[in-house]
């Protein structure tokens, strides 16, 4: 049986985004999927995810097919990734794609220190993340996409307005 670990989740978007990705690499350590047990096998390796002006960090240990995940800088990270702010984090994390990510890199909107062998480790890592959905909800989440976008679209908004009235 699956247990979630009590963790340190800090509201801003970027750590809740970062643990439940953590929640979901657990699940998948304990898993029985085979692709993904090997990703893991005979790795010990230490990523960490940060944003600089939220001051958030959180890293992944991966020891030889056991993962943990920890609020906060890690000791000695293999790898550390490194937003401008936790917005562009979550916008390029949800977005997957590794083009984006060195095209960040060049804008100044992302720093990258380490073993940049392993970022293509992880995007592999990461691929397994979102669960397939079954057949049957598929026409469930269509339905319910517009409004997604709705919500989406008011939340910018509204975080647009906040930012202007703070002076940011």
């Amino acid at each position: 049986m699956f247990t979630v670990p009590v963790l340190d989740i800090k509201s801003d978007p970027l750590d809740v985004l970062l643990a439940v990705v953590g929640y979901r690499l657990s699940m998948l350590a304990d898993s029985d999927n085979e692709e993904f047990q090997q990703l893991l096998a005979d790795r010990q390796v230490v990523i960490e995810i940060a944003s600089e002006e939220a001051d958030i960090a959180r890293h992944f240990s991966f020891d030889n097919g056991q993962f943990e995940q920890k609020s906060g800088a890690a000791e000695k990270a293999d790898l550390t990734i490194k937003f401008k702010d936790s917005m562009t984090g979550v916008k390029l994390l949800t977005k997957g794609s590794l083009p984006a990510f060195m095209t960040a890199v060049q804008e100044g909107k992302l720093s990258i220190e380490g073993d940049y062998s392993l970022m293509m480790w992880f995007n592999k890592l990461a691929k397994h993340i979102v669960p397939t959905i079954p057949e049957e909800c598929e026409p469930y989440i269509n339905k319910a996409k517009p409004y997604a976008y709705k919500a989406q679209q008011f939340a910018e908004h509204w975080v647009g307005v906040a930012k202007h009235k703070l002076g940011k």
